[in-house]
């Protein structure tokens, strides 16, 4: 569950990232992690496909999250109400974690994928933040203005002071390293594209056995009637 947790953040940070069918292709580095990780959106949901072998489903209105593993084929259902207890728990751990850390320019600059880049860095608590930045990427601020509309949604109270604000961003993140002093993940943009994404893509697989989720500080549920 541990090596869920890191992506499971970086993927709520950037879900307003993503546009109505649209498919972004990263390629992520790190301990027990390597290989491309997919992002798609339609609608309110979203799909992120994290290597080996893991699906996360969200519901962006609700923050009502699927967890799939496929090599077990299980699943675990996190609520809204739980997915707010978790990252609460993470902002609640993060020194001045009410205030979203600043960005500090290196003067560092590096081509990647084609892009010229400018690297930033910033903390969160332990983790050291590295942002390589490409000013010039096609229709960034439409990208950037959509990631606004997450940060004031539903989750907006316990995601505060989690992540740079979009505004401080002078470009499109090209490749983003995250380092808490024992592990590093490096994730590196492949792509952007437009296309039609398939209403199953958010579907449970057949056959597929639930298992249950933590709870994670959330309220019970309500009791069914018969």
């Amino acid at each position: 569950m541990k090596l869920l947790l890191l992506p499971f953040a970086a993927s709520f940070l950037c879900l307003g990232a993503l546009r109505a069918d649209t498919i972004i292709v990263e390629k992520i580095e790190g301990v027990g992690q390597a290989g491309e990780m997919t992002m798609k959106m339609k609608d309110n949901k979203s799909r992120i496909d994290i290597p080996p072998a893991v699906s996360m489903i969200t519901d962006k209105d609700t923050g009502d999250m699927i967890t799939i593993m496929h090599a077990q084929k299980v699943y675990m259902k996190m609520s809204g109400a739980a997915t707010k207890a978790l990252i609460e728990q993470v902002r609640k751990a993060t020194p001045g974690g009410d205030t979203p850390p600043k960005l500090t320019a290196t003067g560092k600059k590096e081509k990647i994928n084609g892009y010229d880049t400018e690297e930033y860095t910033t903390s969160i608590g332990a983790m050291k933040m590295s942002y390589w930045v490409a000013p010039n990427y096609p229709d960034y601020k439409s990208v950037l203005s959509e990631m606004m509309k997450f940060q004031k949604g539903s989750l907006s109270s316990v995601t505060k002071g989690m992540a740079p604000a979009a505004e401080d961003f002078t470009g499109m993140p090209i490749r983003t390293r995250m380092d808490n002093g024992a592990r590093t993940t490096t994730t590196t943009l492949v792509s952007v594209t437009s296309g039609t994404v398939d209403p199953k893509e958010f579907n449970i697989p057949d056959g597929y056995k639930e298992l249950p989720m933590p709870s994670f500080g959330a309220p019970p549920a309500a009791a069914k009637t018969p």
